[in-house]
């Protein structure tokens, strides 16, 4: 089900409010709350904004699956001085709990992306939700044209803060260029969310590492070689497996780089 929890985080100034909290929420302290809501120590202007923030956490970057929550909260602490991965982390979490984000990113995004496109206009983010709210009379009903308008100018806001569009007026794709390290952080990610696809290459989240097809194979080849990731392929079938426990991967992969 498609929610608008995008255009709650487009409106958020500043993604280190959720670098802060995230891990602190994940790992069940209580003062999250207190600090948030109570003491508004993260200065929302009004309690009802505050609230918005506080569920919006929740709701796009905690998973049901503890393993994933483990992998985010060890990942954004130890990149605290690399603000560029630590919003690669939060895209990919929103990215696998908003299935409207996931859609947008595996549709439009990442088709222009691998497309070698240089601008992303808002015009064609719209035209792709009416397209899919046409088929589905539901949101057809409750989502009106300026609700559309507002979704897409909200959804390339967020890429926007999380580095992967720039600009004002017009959106142009931001060239990510991921290292090995974060590569291998990815496929960790791809193996904890199982189950998916038995080769992984049929997976959509694969296109999700912005390693073009004609690269991936070699790049994951690179990183296994490097004891990171298990990898085996047989034919045009890809077999993708993590070496760490979730709170392994600092020790084993960065601090081993």
């Amino acid at each position: 089900m498609y929610n608008t929890d995008i255009n709650i985080l487009g409106g958020v100034p500043n993604y280190d409010l959720i670098y802060k909290a995230l891990p602190h929420l994940i790992e069940g302290k209580e003062e999250v709350q207190t600090a948030l809501i109570d003491n508004n120590e993260f200065d929302f202007r009004t309690e009802r904004s505050r609230i918005r923030f506080f569920t919006l956490l929740k709701s796009a970057f905690i998973s049901e699956n503890p393993d994933v929550n483990n992998w985010s909260s060890e990942l954004i602490q130890f990149l605290k001085n690399d603000e560029k991965s630590q919003a690669l982390v939060i895209f990919w979490l929103f990215s696998l709990n908003n299935k409207l984000f996931f859609d947008l990113n595996r549709d439009v995004y990442f088709n222009y992306y691998y497309q070698g496109r240089t601008e992303l206009p808002k015009a064609d983010v719209v035209a792709y939700l009416k397209d899919k709210l046409a088929t589905n009379s539901e949101l057809k009903e409750k989502w009106s044209e300026n609700t559309i308008n507002t979704v897409a100018y909200k959804y390339l806001s967020v890429l926007k803060k999380m580095h992967l569009l720039e600009g004002s007026r017009k959106k142009t794709f931001h060239l990510v260029r991921i290292n090995d390290e974060m590569l291998a952080a990815f496929i960790h990610l791809l193996d904890i969310k199982k189950p998916y696809f038995s080769n992984a290459l049929e997976d959509d989240f694969l296109q999700f590492s912005f390693v073009p097809n004609e690269n991936i194979i070699s790049r994951l080849k690179k990183i296994g070689k490097k004891d990171w990731i298990k990898i085996n392929q047989t034919g045009t079938s890809l077999k993708l497996e993590g070496f760490y426990e979730p709170n392994q991967l600092i020790d084993g992969i960065f601090r081993r780089a």
